[in-house]
């Protein structure tokens, strides 16, 4: 009887005992009764126990019955990454008490804290991690959508990406139906520089967002797969490609990765080395985002870096631009935007040893220690060409022991 588990789910919320509860309406035993839905009870009592406790029964029958399904309608448009209506839910959502009750709490605890990591807001799905994984006696799906979020977390918040490549894996899709995370997968393949695989991810996971009719999450498993293409020797990824989703996303009035895709795309320029059009989607990209955007920052850089090789924007201009970037880094602790602003600074001042004593000392190890294989690629690349030049063998060297790592296989030859 829910009549019964409403009660009892307020009377310990508000920590009265079942004797004071039943006072001149009915016993302590049958008060235990009503709660475990050992008995009938009258209307009357049920009234009188509602007014004793303060609430609208009827009100909590109604609120008790919905939540199941607004609890799915929540999830799915955080899959669906619905912001406004996911926001909207979640209002609704925190004015129902009865989501504390146990047939519910632990799934809005696990929703939750995909809500927080899909607003940005990490210490808040940290904390409820935290809680989660003292969690016993989950059922398959509460563990497999634990291991959901926790391979999120580990990506997005501790830019561990080996680590959350082991967790999502270890997802069972028979007990789980959320076959989004194939793309978490894709993003975390594609982290660590594994283009097959996180192509191989990415397209999976566009076969159900094309089953969800999601459009945005369609949009950018497509983009994800399209990188990879792009990292290819063999490249031969076209502009129309590109321009194709670029005009999706207008249709569907999809501002967040109409951005993503002008970012993209002007990288994808950047490649062929036509700097002119790479600046001019990044500059897209940039005034399309608000500097709060985390990926403001990224389009920001990605602009600098194109006028830069463009050659055509004076010294003053561009160390304007670095300056904000600079700016917005220290004011979001963001340390690893705040190394790529300071090389471009220091590039721009054409203060050679000043930037390579920073990217030795400062920029290298973080990249390092974010397992960002790029970058790490890319500026080890660099440092090996300065020591060679310089005739300092033994740090050209063990910065090619680092690139020779990548290449490293388990053959068995003679």
């Amino acid at each position: 009887m829910l009549e019964g588990k409403i009660i009892k789910f307020y009377r310990e919320h508000q920590q009265v005992k079942q004797k004071d509860l039943g006072e001149g309406i009915c016993s302590t035993t049958h008060i235990s009764k009503i709660e475990r839905g050992l008995t009938e009870v009258s209307k009357e009592t049920i009234q009188l126990l509602s007014e004793r406790l303060g609430i609208d029964m009827e009100k909590e029958l109604e609120n008790y019955k919905s939540i199941d399904s607004l609890l799915k309608e929540w999830h799915e448009s955080i899959i669906k990454k619905l912001q406004t209506k996911a926001d909207s839910i979640k209002t609704r959502l925190d004015g129902i008490h009865l989501l504390q009750i146990q047939d519910f709490y632990r799934t809005y605890t696990l929703i939750l804290a995909r809500y927080h990591l899909f607003s940005g807001e990490n210490q808040l799905a940290k904390r409820l991690v935290e809680e989660m994984e003292t969690w016993s006696g989950l059922s398959p799906y509460e563990h497999n959508m634990l291991l959901h979020i926790k391979g999120i977390y580990l990506m997005r918040v501790n830019h561990d990406f080996f680590k959350a490549i082991s967790v999502l894996k270890e997802i069972r899709l028979d007990d789980y139906s959320n076959r989004e995370c194939f793309y978490d997968l894709a993003v975390a393949y594609h982290s660590i520089h594994s283009n097959v695989l996180a192509y191989f991810y990415a397209n999976k996971a566009l076969q159900f967002f094309v089953e969800k009719r999601s459009f945005s999450r369609m949009i950018e498993s497509e983009m994800l797969m399209l990188l990879q293409l792009e990292q290819s020797d063999d490249s031969n990824v076209e502009n129309k490609e590109y321009q194709r989703l670029i005009d999706m996303a207008e249709d569907y009035e999809l501002e967040h990765q109409r951005a993503l895709l002008h970012h993209n795309y002007a990288y994808h320029q950047l490649r062929k080395g036509d700097f002119k059009s790479a600046g001019e989607y990044y500059k897209k990209s940039v005034n399309t985002r608000k500097p709060q955007d985390p990926n403001y920052l990224g389009s920001l850089e990605g602009y600098i870096n194109a006028l830069t090789k463009e050659g055509r924007t004076s010294k003053d201009e561009l160390l304007q631009y670095i300056e904000e970037g600079l700016a917005l880094a220290r004011k979001g602790s963001n340390n690893t935007f705040y190394h790529f602003f300071t090389l471009h600074k220091l590039n721009v001042n054409e203060d050679i040893k000043g930037y390579y004593k920073y990217l030795e000392e400062k920029a290298y190890p973080h990249f390092q220690e974010m397992g960002y294989v790029l970058p790490m690629e890319h500026y080890g690349v660099l440092l090996f060409d300065y020591y060679m030049e310089k005739g300092d063998e033994g740090k050209a060297n063990f910065y090619a022991k680092g690139l020779m790592e990548k290449f490293r296989k388990n053959n068995q030859f003679v």
